[in-house]
């Protein structure tokens, strides 16, 4: 059989280890692996020294689209996605309206349904006053449910009483929660300290949104979610602690899983006194012992998927709150670095690349229900991969970044491990750091409780 596409003598990773072979590709459909240099096809890509991984399954971006489309929109942050070789997203609920009901879900994949270069999915909102509307949404198409134990970005805080009621309709149905877990209380009471010290310095950021705040959450979420049996997933762990008070629950049986950023892995709370805004993001940054730790935690498993949490502000937002950041707003982009960014910590040893495959591909594809089309590269699979030269280097620059806002909170690294090329579906999307397409060959993948509306 002639493949309409064939990537010849790259080495294929996954979570279970490496293969030199050809990959086949047709139809849009990974059709199988031949030995190296066997394949035939109408088109070969040379992938000598290269790795073949699977595309990135990102769960947890930002595109504010529509809504604050002056930091993102959905055609600029999935064309930054795709350089940085993620090939499907799963978009959270903070556009504009809110995703609070199964009509306006409806109506923003049908907005989006030309606006994106590769596949992406779509969050709910678990708000404490429209847990009747979780069912139909999940009906809908909504992949997961997104829940905040703080009130934070203008979502209201789902505190114990209403987070046990909806974890266990989401139960019910089988859904999904994606928690962002800091306690109001202690966050609201160590505000109120630092406010009543005059305290506008860059450090407010780590003693406010303190690791405290983080472990209580994270606590409750996590024996909620054993009572309730709902799949529950933390979201953006930022210190090993997180990892220790889920491994707990998850050893009594709960369903629980555990989700953190690159800037965990990368970044420390003390680069916020010369980053200042550009640096806040929460949880924050912790210490460089925790840093450090967080490379254990996922090589070990403890930590189970990595996303970019990508969620750009302007320069001009960032830089209006020079001298108060308190009135800075929160967020950093990171779709299209978080790859190269872990990457590094394999090439320094920190981490294995099948674990990284695992992490970025497979565990979210199997989490949200898009497994076994999207997260690995079988027979079968849809054609989503990325070549990559794990040994190229590079200093990260603020004027490579195509994501919308310019900039990045890695501006200067040095980086080992570079995706040359990203497919989605055997369509060359970006190449060499480049976007190859326009919007609109980006599919809406309706979650797997998804049913038509004459059901």
């Amino acid at each position: 059989m002639t493949a309409e596409l064939v990537i010849r003598g790259g080495t294929v990773v996954s979570s279970s280890g490496r293969e030199s072979c050809d990959l086949l590709v047709t139809g849009g459909r990974v059709a199988g692996r031949t030995a190296p240099g066997t394949g035939e096809g109408d088109e070969i890509v040379d992938a000598d020294g290269l790795m073949v991984l699977p595309g990135g399954v990102d769960p947890h971006v930002h595109m504010m689209d529509p809504g604050l489309t002056e930091r993102e929109d959905f055609p600029t942050g999935t064309a930054a996605a795709a350089v940085g070789g993620v090939t499907t997203i799963v978009e959270h609920h903070r556009s504009i309206p809110f995703v609070l009901d199964a009509q306006i879900l409806r109506d923003k994949a049908a907005y989006l349904s030309d606006r994106s270069l590769i596949d992406f999915a779509l969050f709910g909102g678990g708000h404490p006053d429209n847990i009747d509307e979780l069912q139909p949404m999940w009906h809908a198409g909504a992949a997961c449910f997104k829940v905040f134990t703080c009130n934070l970005h203008g979502v209201p805080a789902v505190l114990p009483g209403k987070m046990l009621k909806l974890f266990r309709t989401v139960a019910s149905f089988d859904g999904l929660v994606l928690v962002h877990a800091e306690d109001e209380f202690i966050a609201a009471e160590n505000e109120e300290d630092l406010r009543l010290a005059g305290r506008k310095d860059p450090r407010v950021v780590p003693e406010w949104r303190s690791k405290e705040a983080e472990q209580v959450a994270v606590n409750t979420v996590a024996l909620i979610a054993r009572i309730s049996g709902c799949r529950t997933i933390i979201a953006h762990a930022s210190h090993p602690e997180i990892c220790a008070l889920a491994g707990r629950e998850r050893a009594l049986g709960a369903r629980l899983q555990v989700e953190s950023c690159p800037h965990y892995f990368h970044l420390t709370e003390d680069e916020i006194d010369n980053w200042g805004a550009y640096h806040k993001f929460t949880p924050p940054a912790r210490k460089a012992a925790d840093r450090d730790q967080m490379w254990t935690e996922l090589e070990e498993g403890r930590v189970d998927m990595i996303c970019a949490d990508h969620a750009p502000s302007t320069r001009a937002q960032k830089d209006a709150a020079k001298d108060d950041i308190w009135e800075a707003p929160f967020g950093v982009p990171g779709v299209e670095t978080s790859l190269e960014m872990m990457l590094t910590g394999v090439a320094e040893g920190k981490l294995s690349l099948e674990r990284l495959v695992s992490a970025r591909s497979e565990s979210p594809a199997r989490a949200y229900g898009l497994w076994p089309a999207k997260g690995n590269l079988d027979a079968g699979a849809d054609a989503d991969f990325v070549l990559v030269d794990a040994s190229a280097e590079r200093v990260i620059t603020d004027a490579d970044v195509v994501a919308k806002v310019g900039w990045t909170p890695f501006a200067g690294r040095r980086v080992t491990g570079r995706p040359l090329r990203t497919y989605v579906r055997g369509q060359l999307v970006a190449d060499q750091g480049k976007p190859m397409i326009d919007a609109g060959w980006g599919r809406f993948l309706p979650g797997p409780g998804y049913k038509e509306e004459s059901e």
